[in-house]
Parts: C-alpha cells; structure tokens; sequence
C-alpha cells in the first residue's frame, strides 16, 4: 500500500522492512523518521475525529472501538481523505511502534 504525505510517498512493505532491519542505511532511517512524524501527525487527528471529549485524550484501545461505529469511520474517512486501509495501518502502526502513544 501506497501512503503519501504531501513530497513523500512511503511503501507499507518498505517500512516494514525498515522496522525488522537492525543496521539501517541514511534512506531508511530518514524515512522510517518521516513516516513516524507524520503517522503520530495523523493519528492525533484519527483520534481527534473519534473523539467528543477533545480535553480528554482517548487511549488506543477506545479510539479503536470508536473507529468499529460505521459512522464515525465514515466521517474519519471523508474529513482526513485518506483510505480505511491506511486508517487501521496507521493505529496498528502507533501502536506498536510509538511509545508516546498509550
């Protein structure tokens, strides 16, 4: 899957391999930096369109549970532009790989 943000266009299966592979070269490590900002970036509006209460950040778990109403993940997907499969790569993605994210 293609994921873009604006000049970068990130391949999920590159990223993944980046993530497994110990010794990065200079490409993969700035890359794999990119992709981090920018998956924080739109997580935080993930979970800002899921949630009513702003004041109070949601945990993962709850913004996935919000993220299973059909309409919530309907007005996600049309207000962010981006497509359901990059929704659920980018919370898999803060999950387990963002330790700022609870």
């Amino acid at each position: 899957m293609q994921v873009t943000d604006g000049t970068w266009t990130y391949d999920t299966d590159v990223i993944n391999a980046a993530i497994t592979n110990e010794y990065r070269d200079w490409y993969e490590r700035d890359m794999l930096n990119a992709f981090t900002r920018y998956a924080y970036y739109r997580y935080k509006q993930i979970r800002d369109c899921v949630n009513t209460r702003k004041c109070k950040h949601m945990t993962i778990d709850k913004v996935r549970e919000q993220l299973k109403i059909n309409n919530k993940f309907d007005f996600t997907c049309n207000l962010l532009s981006i497509s359901a499969e990059e929704i659920w790569y980018i919370v898999d993605f803060a999950d387990q790989h963002l330790k700022y994210v609870k």
